[in-house]
């Protein structure tokens, strides 16, 4: 079974639900748990540009700004864990949201990935593309997804209007 399980963390309620799957199998094995962060930065925008962000009160890389704040929500959400006697690793990184994750798969050594999707299925998926299905075809190691049940899966009301055109 798996030592070393790595959940990258969206910080959306299908993240959550494979978090909870990822608790589950590191008690059975007293595994670790190495939550992950990617920010997918807007277009022709890289980490090294400036912000001020009026909480900081000084000027720092937009990389630098989304990761801190990534890795902070991150250790919100490894104490419960680490209070169940878990070992939790946090990080939060910039970039191509699938191409990190497999970075940061291999670099920790995971052997296992548990992958929140959102379920989208037609054009939305289409458009939209899947990171849990770049994952599935190129990840080293066995990915598990767990599907979400919560509203977000549901198709948004633009999704719906431009199957519906697609469709006659």
């Amino acid at each position: 079974m798996w030592n070393r399980i790595l959940v990258p963390h969206d910080f959306s309620p299908c993240a959550e639900r494979a978090l909870g799957l990822a608790t589950q199998l590191a008690q059975l094995r007293r595994a670790e748990i190495a939550l992950l962060h990617v920010s997918n930065l807007p277009e022709n925008m890289s980490e090294e540009t400036f912000v001020e962000p009026a909480s900081a009160g000084v000027a720092m890389s937009v990389g630098a700004f989304t990761t801190r704040g990534a890795l902070a929500r991150l250790e919100e959400i490894a104490v419960p864990l680490r209070t169940l006697g878990l070992s939790v690793a946090t990080k939060a990184v910039t970039g191509d949201v699938a191409d990190e994750i497999l970075e940061a798969a291999r670099a920790m050594k995971s052997e296992v990935l548990v992958v929140g999707t959102h379920g989208r299925t037609g054009l939305s998926h289409l458009l939209l593309g899947s990171v849990a299905e770049r994952l599935v075809r190129r990840a080293s190691v066995p990915v598990i997804t767990v599907r979400s049940e919560s509203p977000e899966a549901q198709l948004t009301a633009e999704e719906r209007a431009a199957e519906d055109e697609l469709d006659g």
